[in-house]
């Protein structure tokens, strides 16, 4: 009788050494795997701040742009008011080439005795085609009768150039930290730019010939003096 009261306190014991065994066995897979958990949710939210980061940068980059567009086209308006009966055209082209010297020895100019070209300094390609307009008819000084249709599309290429220009130079952000005195700035450029048609040779719409070969005569006599004085 004693014996078997033995064995079954041995096989009590032994239960109980395997219940304590699997319960840690079930204690240490729940905290391996309560670890792949965190370390997953933490892998998850590193990616999720990572796309809202992208996002984030992308709709900063937007909102700069539609600023800047604000802000050219608010400009715009400021000096479409300030010139009446203008006409602004859409879809002109925007920026101005650059244009490299011009050597006028090189062009046929005629007789030796009739050279008038080659006694004006055109240093650029724009003082050069001056110079060859001047030096063959009159009728060759353009006139503008509509400067105002291209005050827009002008004024818009004339902006982002200069805008760029103070970009590389790195002053247009430190200038912009002043938004009334940056736009003054701004509209007293433009209104003494030789970009701006407004300051080119114009004519009333209804002007007779007699006033356009006036004019011509007139700018052709200033293109003279002015390539002149570069001697």
């Amino acid at each position: 009788m004693a014996k078997k009261g033995g064995g079954a306190g041995e096989n009590s014991k032994k239960a109980a050494g395997q219940a304590r065994k699997a319960d840690a066995a079930a204690n240490k897979k729940a905290a391996e795997d309560s670890k792949k958990a965190a370390v997953e949710d933490a892998e998850w939210s590193k990616g999720s701040k990572k796309a809202n980061a992208k996002k984030e940068d992308e709709a900063a980059k937007k909102a700069e742009a539609a600023r800047k567009k604000a802000e050219r086209d608010a400009l715009l308006a400021e000096e479409e008011k300030n010139t009446p009966g203008r006409s602004a055209p859409k879809n002109a082209k925007s920026a101005q080439k650059k244009t490299r010297g011009l050597d006028l020895d090189q062009l046929d100019l005629g007789e030796p005795g009739d050279r008038k070209l080659a006694t004006l300094n055109a240093s650029g390609l724009d003082n050069a085609l001056d110079a060859l307009d001047i030096t063959s008819t009159d009728d060759k000084v353009k006139i503008d009768r509509h400067p105002e249709r291209r005050v827009a599309a002008a004024r818009k290429a004339w902006l982002e150039a200069l805008e760029e220009q103070w970009e590389n130079e790195g002053v247009l952000k430190e200038k912009k930290k002043y938004r009334g005195a940056y736009n003054k700035e701004l509209i007293k450029l433009w209104k003494n730019a030789p970009e701006n048609p407004m300051n080119q040779v114009s004519a009333d719409y209804n002007a007779t010939q007699e006033e356009l070969a006036e004019l011509r005569t007139q700018e052709k006599e200033k293109i003279e003096n002015r390539l002149a004085e570069k001697k």
